[in-house]
């Protein structure tokens, strides 16, 4: 048994999400910071006329801009700071996983996750005769018996070699590490869809997060593991990223991983690894089954499956979403 500690070094917005919502009831704009307060407690405050209020059509930051002689301090919860300032008082946010105590923090599941991936998809490129029955097969097919593969890769689920890779929930992660970012596409020809409603809790770039790392049996070494991400973020970069006339204005080192939601499709699989050139074709038409309506077919015209990557905007520049630099020590 070995022990380890994985570091983590946010460069962009990394979200990940509990699942539950902040609307515009329970937060309050002011100046660079969202206030976010307790319901239950801002009810036994105000009573009648927070009841009155949860049955109109106003925001909490319109209701409370016109009763400002409410003392409503002990209702605060905590504040965030606003990263884009395109949020809007009548947003809803995606609120990140936190800790029976309130503090963010990453699951180690997450970052296992995103470790498989990249060392199932180095595999796939370094023995590509030892898959060459799922490249045959399209993405639909194989994720459908998507354990197959896995097995191939790592055996079977109840001798599987990941089960000798553990990693621990991170440490709790500071409450003001954490800013509002707005999900942004971006297109190939540099233009964005900056009107999406979506706003998420994430952690703030330049936060960095621990974990425990404890490889049984040698299963993985360490150097397998770095150069696994290594590959799988290059082949991201210069088969997908490179295709946009933006590639290029943030440039990133090899070991960083993408990680927790809002990252993309090819950042959570390994389609590049197994179909190479016709990548763009298998994942155009994977994604026009499922999502009919956003005519995906088209991608196969731009040369390009997703056509938008996934970005947010911090202080007014636009970076991609979830990435971070990983270190194993």
């Amino acid at each position: 048994m070995k022990n380890y500690t994985i570091t983590l070094e946010t460069l962009t917005p990394v979200y990940i999400g509990s699942g539950m919502k902040i609307t515009k009831k329970d937060f309050k704009l002011e100046k660079d910071y969202a206030y976010i307060y307790d319901p239950i407690k801002l009810h036994s405050i105000l009573g009648i006329s927070y009841e009155n209020f949860l049955t109109n059509s106003l925001s909490l930051t319109d209701y409370l801009g016109r009763n400002q002689h409410f003392n409503i301090s002990s209702a605060l919860k905590y504040s965030i700071s606003i990263g884009d300032k395109t949020i809007r008082k009548s947003d809803s946010i995606d609120e990140f996983l936190k800790d029976p105590y309130g503090y963010p923090y990453i699951p180690g599941s997450s970052i296992k996750g995103a470790i498989r991936t990249a060392l199932l998809a180095y595999r796939i490129n370094n023995e590509p005769s030892k898959y060459a029955r799922f490249k045959s097969q399209s993405i639909d097919k194989w994720r459908n018996n998507g354990r197959d593969i896995e097995i191939a890769a790592f055996g079977n689920p109840q001798d599987s070699k990941f089960k000798n890779l553990r990693i621990s929930d991170s440490k709790p992660i500071p409450k003001d590490s954490l800013i509002l970012s707005k999900k942004i596409d971006i297109f190939k020809d540099g233009e964005s869809n900056n009107k999406l409603n979506l706003c998420r809790e994430s952690i703030c770039p330049g936060t960095k997060v621990y974990f425990d790392l404890t490889i049984e049996k040698d299963e993985f070494s360490i150097e397998e593991i770095i150069e696994a991400i290594k590959f799988f973020s290059r082949q991201y970069r210069e088969n997908y990223l490179s295709k946009f006339n933006s590639f290029g204005k943030e440039k990133y080192e090899d070991n960083i991983i993408y990680l927790g939601g809002g990252t993309g499709f090819l950042t959570k699989t390994v389609n590049q690894s197994l179909y190479g050139a016709k990548t763009t074709k298998e994942v155009s038409q994977f994604l026009n089954k499922a999502f009919k309506w956003h005519k995906h077919y088209r991608d196969i015209e731009i040369g390009l499956s997703p056509r938008a990557k996934k970005c947010t905007k911090i202080n007014g520049k636009t970076m991609e979403m979830g990435i971070s630099r990983i270190r194993i020590d």
